[in-house]
């Protein structure tokens, strides 16, 4: 039996580029058990922050009020400067070749089918998370993924000791296993 959940439905609203997703859809976050970045608890965060100012049902998850009291919803802009500021703190340009005005909120979608698929995420859903109808999320994937092979060529070209155990005995067998042919 389905559980139905006793929390008012609430809906951001998107008033950017939608391209290559669905408006108005549902996506399920499950809590993570982190106080700090779950996203179920921020999101009874954002809520709760919401209703000590309005009881008006149609206010958007997005509302924010500023040192003034007065309402307002986060936008584009917003989130983009954000990242921005975030990655210049974190010294992007220097330490991993980023150039500053290449990351925006579009950033957020690559990075999150990128993290996804490194975790070991279907095809499938990886589309599903991120609302993609076709398949441009794989772009964003086979693209980021070559910086995530850095040094992987020298690691892969290490020796390493082969060894056979036989009668229980553990044997070193490295160097005829190196010195040997294929044949």
């Amino acid at each position: 039996m389905q559980r139905r959940s006793n929390w008012p439905q609430k809906k951001l609203q998107n008033d950017w580029n939608q391209k290559n997703g669905w408006n108005n859809v549902c996506i399920h976050q499950h809590a993570t058990g982190d106080d700090l970045v779950c996203p179920v608890k921020a999101l009874a965060r954002i809520y709760c922050n919401i209703r000590t100012h309005t009881s008006d049902p149609d206010c958007l998850l997005s509302s924010y009020w500023d040192d003034k009291g007065i309402h307002r919803n986060v936008i584009h802009r917003h989130i983009s400067n954000g990242l921005k500021l975030a990655a210049t703190a974190l010294k992007y340009p220097i330490l991993r070749g980023i150039d500053i005005d290449k990351i925006d909120t579009h950033s957020l979608r690559a990075g999150g089918a990128n993290a996804l698929s490194l975790a070991g995420y279907s095809d499938t859903q990886i589309q599903k998370m991120g609302r993609w109808r076709g398949q441009t999320f794989k772009e964003y994937i086979s693209d980021k993924l070559a910086n995530t092979s850095k040094g992987m060529s020298k690691a892969m070209s290490k020796t390493f000791k082969f060894v056979c155990i036989s009668g229980g005995v553990l044997n070193d067998i490295t160097a005829q296993t190196v010195n040997s042919d294929y044949n």
